[in-house]
């Protein structure tokens, strides 16, 4: 009898991991691993770690024996991995370098998310085989951990996304989190205004990890991302004026410390042949807030973990 496949989310606590985790488990046996913030899934068994703790991971490895490797781990909010780059280097490069090191020997296939900023900003829209020339500390990162990838994996598969919107998990604050709260509370709210991006929902994110997944896409880049290109400020005043908000509440804030030029950057994706490939479709803002307004009903979506 054919043994269930087990998938291991490295930051499976985190936004992304903790959806992943949730469409996986009845397909597969999940794992997920947690740094601080230990959260409860049916079905899902989770384990402390430490992404630098490389004996540790070697250990965990071996004892899940994992088909699927997905490295999640680490914040895609630029400006805080610019305050913090020493610990981020180990999360988002170093990390993911010795989650691959340490399973490659079980020859998992390794998945690890990206996201856009491994490009420059200058002029938005970019394939997956575009030049990779990131400006930022996180898109640095992201690059160092794709070319370690490329250079020692045989069967990899790097997901490059857009900022993605859905619910928290309860423990991991989402951005859409902190823009309800504070609408709901009648506060004013700062938001960025300095970067374009083709803003998703989550749900279409993880559709297209499992979709590659199941399908056997590798050794290769694939985008995710939606159809409408905007800023967070104007995503936050759409999301305002859909849900019964007072779009008055959201103020510009200024540039990101990581915006050195203090201009606006455009970092949207072209993933028309990525989910083409995965015959997937990408989402308007309009739709995806259709598919958010189903979440946002209590008791549904990942924001019931305990």
């Amino acid at each position: 009898m054919r043994r269930t496949r087990a998938v291991l989310i490295v930051g499976g606590s985190g936004f992304v991991g903790s959806y992943l985790a949730y469409a996986l488990r009845d397909a597969y046996k999940v794992y997920i691993t947690y740094c601080k913030n230990q959260i409860t899934i049916p079905g899902v068994t989770s384990y402390p770690f430490n992404v630098i703790e490389r004996d540790w991971l070697k250990r965990l490895a071996y004892s899940v024996q994992p088909d699927f490797v997905i490295y999640a781990a680490g914040s895609n909010n630029v400006d805080y991995v610019e305050g913090s780059q020493t610990m981020q280097d180990n999360i988002h490069n170093r990390g993911a370098a010795a989650a691959l090191s340490n399973t490659d020997l079980l020859s998992p296939r390794f998945i690890l998310l990206s996201n856009n900023y491994v490009f420059d900003g200058n002029r938005g829209n970019y394939h997956e085989n575009d030049t990779l020339l990131p400006q930022n500390s996180l898109g640095k990162f992201k690059v160092s951990a794709e070319n370690f990838l490329k250079g020692h994996s045989l069967n990899y598969l790097i997901v490059r996304s857009c900022p993605v919107y859905g619910r928290g998990n309860g423990q991991a604050v989402s951005f859409l989190d902190v823009l309800r709260k504070n609408l709901a509370l009648g506060r004013q709210i700062k938001i960025k205004n300095d970067e374009l991006h083709n803003f998703a929902p989550i749900e279409g994110l993880v559709e297209t990890v499992i979709t590659a997944i199941e399908t056997g896409v590798k050794n290769r880049a694939i985008h995710y991302g939606g159809l409408t290109k905007c800023t967070h400020i104007e995503f936050a005043k759409q999301f305002a004026t859909r849900f019964g908000f007072d779009p008055s509440l959201i103020m510009a804030d200024e540039p990101g410390k990581a915006n050195k030029e203090r201009k606006l950057l455009d970092f949207s994706l072209n993933s028309t042949a990525s989910l083409q490939q995965l015959k997937l479709n990408a989402f308007l803002l309009e739709q995806g807030f259709d598919l958010l307004e189903k979440k946002l009903v209590p008791g549904l979506g990942p924001a019931k973990v305990a």
